[in-house]
């Protein structure tokens, strides 16, 4: 008789969509997977974590959105270097309340978001736990040197944003109070769409000088983005896209909208909008340090309100 662990490798694998991946010459099953990079390329690693009483709470938060969202987190920055997805591993601590019905509905959701994203899962790992843990590390890959980076922003540049911002955060709160997970808002903050033709579109087509995907929130990730180019960043809140049903303030704190944060040069036409998703300029580079906000008061400094794992620490 299988054991349980055995069974649900054999699950996973069954959704891993692998077996015709030229680049891949070994999958699940042996100690380690085998990749055969392609010449040329740079490799873009990075892993993310869903965590129970962290990053969802089970009673309002589906399994099947869950799986999706696994991948969907990581996939999102490889988005925001210009990247392509090529393939990821996954770690899975499972506490006793999931139940297979609820792990069938997990993995339905991952493997809906590995078919969506072309990136097979070729690896991982399973264990027992007292709190539900999926650990995503995601490989992506993008031209030698060619990856977008947070580090590039020049004094001159323009600041975009992609999307509408809020949405997750409204969805999330429409979940707790109880409504419905048909309402659109809470569709984007179950099912995510990470921004990967927006990503290698602004780093082919419109050479941007920097980008970072919006995961803690605009007030959070802008500083980020300014910190890590030693610049100031200017924002105009007039201009700050926000979600149907969101105050401008909820806009610049929510977190989760997975949306694209870049800059461009001056001289550089950016379309209002790409497949669809409008492409706004919300700000400008500047010289100096810190992140400003543009009222109908004058300036006044941005405060980081993002998400924080640590922050009662």
């Amino acid at each position: 008789m299988k054991s349980v662990e055995r069974q649900i490798i054999e699950a996973v694998s069954r959704i891993a969509q692998c077996d015709e991946w030229v680049n891949l010459r070994l999958g699940i099953g042996d100690d380690t997977a085998v990749y055969v990079p392609s010449i040329g390329e740079d490799l873009l690693l990075t892993t993310d974590q869903v965590v129970e009483g962290t990053h969802f709470e089970r009673e309002i938060h589906p399994a099947h959105a869950l799986g999706y969202k696994t991948i969907a987190r990581a996939v999102s920055d490889i988005a925001a270097m210009g990247g392509n997805s090529l393939c990821c591993l996954l770690s899975l601590c499972l506490p006793d309340w999931t139940r297979p019905d609820w792990l069938r509905h997990y993995l339905r959701g991952l493997s809906v978001a590995i078919g969506r994203f072309n990136i097979p899962l070729v690896g991982g790992d399973v264990a027992r736990g007292e709190k539900f843990n999926a650990t995503l590390s995601a490989v992506g890959s993008v031209s030698q040197t060619a990856a977008l980076t947070r580090h590039n922003a020049e004094p001159g540049d323009r600041l975009y944003v992609s999307g509408l911002l809020g949405g997750s955060a409204l969805g999330l709160k429409i979940l707790r109070e109880g409504g419905s997970s048909r309402r659109v808002a809470v569709r984007r903050h179950l099912y995510p769409e990470p921004r990967l033709a927006l990503g290698r579109f602004l780093r082919n087509e419109v050479s941007a000088s920097a980008a970072i995907d919006l995961s803690d929130g605009l007030s959070s990730d802008v500083i980020k983005l300014a910190l890590a180019s030693s610049v100031a960043i200017e924002i105009d809140v007039r201009s700050i896209p926000c979600y149907r049903g969101c105050s401008v303030d909820e806009a610049i704190v929510g977190g989760e909208e997975y949306e694209l944060l870049f800059t461009v040069p001056a001289k550089v036409k950016v379309p209002g909008a790409f497949d669809h998703v409008p492409l706004t300029k919300i700000g400008t580079i500047k010289t100096g340090s810190g992140v400003k906000l543009r009222t109908e008061n004058g300036l006044i400094t941005l405060q980081d309100r993002g998400f924080h794992h640590f922050e009662s620490q």
